[in-house]
C-alpha cells in the first residue's frame, strides 16, 4: 500500500511514530509524511531548519513534506490556538497536492484532534480512506488545558469530536479507557493499540546505585504532571531507613521538585539529571521498585502512561503513583502496588508497603512483565494489527 502519514511531529523530534513508519516501510510499503518543520519541545525551529516555506526531505527512504509552524507555542495559549489553526491551514493547502495517488491517509493524533482536518477534507475529496491513531483523548484533554467546561464549550467540543470521529474509516487507540469516551460520539468500534517499547542498543550507565540501599527510581520527564510534590511528600512521610528515591530525567518542573526536596528538608532524594536511552534499562536493573506516578487528571487518567513498556522491560515492581489506566495494569496483571495520588498518607503507606512487596514478588512481577511485553505490548502483532485493519479500509 501507499500510506499517507498526517502528524504535528515526526523525526528528528523522537515519537513513536518515526518507528512504526519505519516498520511499514521494511514490510513493503510506501510511506511518506504530512509534518510541520521540527520544534518540540522547545517550540522554536531545530537548527540545520528554516521555519518558512515548502520543503520535502528523505529520512531513510520516507518522503516528508514540511510546512511552517506559529513559534512559541509553549509560552502562549494564544500562539498554541494559532499553531493549530496553522497546521490545519497548511495541512489542507498541501495534502490536495499530494493526496491522490495514495491508498490511505493515517493520521497521529499526539496532540490536538484538528490535526485530523486536512486528512479528512482530502479523503472525502478524493475518496481515500482515513485512519486514526488517538494518542490524546478530547474533550478531556482541551479541559486540561484550561479551557473552561460549560455549555458553550461542550456544545461545540462535541459537535467537533463527532464530525471527526464519523469522517475516519477506522479508529486506532492507544489506551483502552479511550474507547468509552469515543462511543458516545461513534458508533465504531475502536482498535486498541497501545504504544510499544521503540528498541535501542542496551549500554551499562555511568551511573551505579549503591547496592547497599533499596533504591525507589523514576526516570523521564520531570513536568507537573507527574506529581513528583506528592511522590517527594509521601516519601517523606514514609520515614523508611535505608531507602533511596532517585529522579533520573529533568524538564519544566524538575527546579520546583528540588525547591520543595529544599524547602522541606526531604532526605535520601538523589536528582541524577538526564542518561541517554541507551543506559535507561541499566538504571532500571539496579533498582529495587519502579516508581510510575501521574496527577489525578480525567483525560491523564484514562491514558497508560509510554513511560510503563520500559519499566515492564525490566521487570522490576512499580509503584504506581496514579489511577485510572496505569493502575489498571498495575492491579490486572499483579506487578506492583498502587496508591492514591492525591493522599499523602496513602503514598506513604505505599512506599512502606513495597519494600516488602519487592523483595517476596521479584519473580511473580519479572514473569508477569514479560508475558505483557510478549502479549499485549508485543510490537510485530500490534504492527500487523495496524495493516490488518488499514488493508480492510482500502479494500472496500
Amino acid at each position: 500500500m501507499k500510506i499517507l502519514v498526517v502528524s504535528e511531529v515526526f523525526y528528528p523530534e523522537n515519537f513513536i511514530i518515526n518507528d512504526l513508519s519505519s516498520e511499514w516501510l521494511k514490510m513493503g510499503h510506501s510511506v511518506e509524511v504530512l509534518s510541520q518543520y521540527p520544534s518540540y519541545p522547545q517550540s522554536y525551529v531545530y537548527d540545520g531548519y528554516e521555519n518558512s516555506g515548502y520543503r520535502v526531505e528523505d529520512w531513510n527512504g520516507i518522503k516528508i513534506h514540511r510546512f511552517p509552524f506559529v513559534e512559541g507555542y509553549r509560552d502562549s495559549k494564544i500562539k498554541k490556538i494559532s499553531n493549530y489553526y496553522s497546521f490545519v491551514k497548511g495541512g489542507k493547502k498541501i495534502i490536495r497536492e499530494i493526496v491522490k495517488d495514495f491508498d490511505c491517509v493515517f493520521v497521529s493524533q499526539t496532540g490536538p484532534l484538528t490535526v485530523a482536518l486536512p486528512a479528512i477534507e482530502a479523503g472525502k475529496k478524493y475518496g481515500i480512506p482515513v485512519a486514526i491513531w488517538t494518542q490524546d483523548i478530547w474533550p478531556d484533554a482541551v479541559y486540561s488545558y484550561g479551557i473552561p467546561r460549560n455549555i458553550i464549550s461542550s456544545y461545540f467540543l462535541d459537535r467537533f469530536i463527532k464530525k471527526v470521529y464519523n469522517a475516519c474509516d477506522v479508529i486506532f487507540i492507544s489506551s483502552k479507557r479511550f474507547s468509552d469516551t469515543i462511543s458516545r460520539y461513534v458508533n465504531k468500534e475502536c482498535i486498541y493499540t497501545p504504544n510499544w517499547l521503540i528498541p535501542a542498543p542496551e549500554k551499562e550507565s555511568a551511573l551505579r546505585l549503591d547496592k547497599d540501599r533499596f533504591h525507589f527510581t523514576f526516570t523521564g520527564n520531570v513536568s507537573m504532571y507527574q506529581n513528583l510534590d506528592n511522590v517527594i511528600k509521601g516519601f517523606a512521610r514514609a520515614g523508611l531507613v535505608g531507602c533511596d528515591l532517585n529522579i533520573v530525567g529533568d524538564g519544566s518542573y524538575l527546579d520546583n521538585v528540588k525547591e520543595l526536596v529544599e524547602k522541606e528538608g526531604v532526605k535520601n532524594v538523589y536528582f541524577h539529571g538526564r542518561y541517554p536511552y541507551e543506559q535507561m534499562n541499566d538504571i532500571l536493573l539496579q533498582s529495587d521498585a519502579l516508581v510510575l506516578p501521574l496527577i489525578p487528571n480525567e483525560g491523564i487518567m484514562k491514558t497508560e502512561p509510554f513511560k510503563i513498556q520500559s519499566y515492564l522491560n525490566a521487570g522490576k515492581p512499580i509503584f504506581g503513583v496514579l489511577a485510572g489506566s496505569g493502575q489498571d495494569i498495575i492491579d490486572e496483571n499483579n506487578i506492583g502496588l498502587c496508591s492514591t495520588p492525591d493522599d499523602i498518607d496513602d503514598i506513604a503507606r505505599g512506599f512502606k508497603e513495597m519494600v516488602s512487596y519487592s523483595r517476596k514478588n521479584e519473580m511473580s512481577v519479572k514473569e508477569a512483565s514479560k508475558r505483557l511485553m510478549e502479549t499485549r505490548f508485543n510490537k510485530s502483532i500490534i504492527i500487523r494489527d495496524f495493516i490488518k485493519h488499514i488493508e480492510s479500509i482500502v479494500k472496500k
